[in-house]
């Protein structure tokens, strides 16, 4: 074998291989072990908390630091009084079938968190929105929204 051709299999077959099952062993450690207990303690009760109207304990109970930052309480009430307005009332929120929370970060800041595929169930409406999970106080907090829409997603707060 030219030594360029060997060093290329070497290559795949000790760094790009072992790299690879790596990220498909962590996803799906994520999805089996995480995503349950993520939707138990956050999607469920962040569902009721918003379906029985208590936004403010929704705000203070489930949101993240870094969301809380960028979000003022007054800003993430009006956002929640809109959507109701716009959609009706919120019925329930659920994970979309067949879809886990996946691991994700960014390598440049560091930040780490888990991505997941809700599905807004309203009166009149029906609304695909992805969230960014982060672990906080040993904990599992909203970091972000976005509604997903011809796909694309645009940031709010849902």
């Amino acid at each position: 074998m030219i030594p360029m051709k060997r060093f290329a299999l070497y290559l795949f077959l000790f760094a790009v291989l072992p790299l690879a099952l790596y990220g498909i062993y962590v996803q799906y450690q994520t999805a089996m072990r995480l995503t349950p207990e993520i939707v138990n303690t956050l999607v469920e009760p962040y569902s009721k908390a918003l379906s029985s109207g208590n936004q403010a304990e929704a705000y203070r109970r489930f949101t993240s630091t870094g969301f809380r930052k960028r979000n003022s309480p007054a800003s993430y009430l009006k956002a929640q009084e809109a959507n109701t307005a716009e959609f009706g009332k919120l019925l329930g929120i659920t994970t979309r079938k067949g879809d886990a929370f996946k691991s994700a970060g960014n390598l440049f800041s560091g930040r780490r968190y888990y991505q997941g595929n809700m599905l807004y169930r309203y009166e009149k409406k029906e609304l695909f929105v992805v969230w960014e999970v982060v672990r906080e106080d040993d904990e599992f907090r909203i970091d972000a929204t976005f509604l997903e829409s011809l796909e694309m997603l645009s940031p709010g707060i849902y």
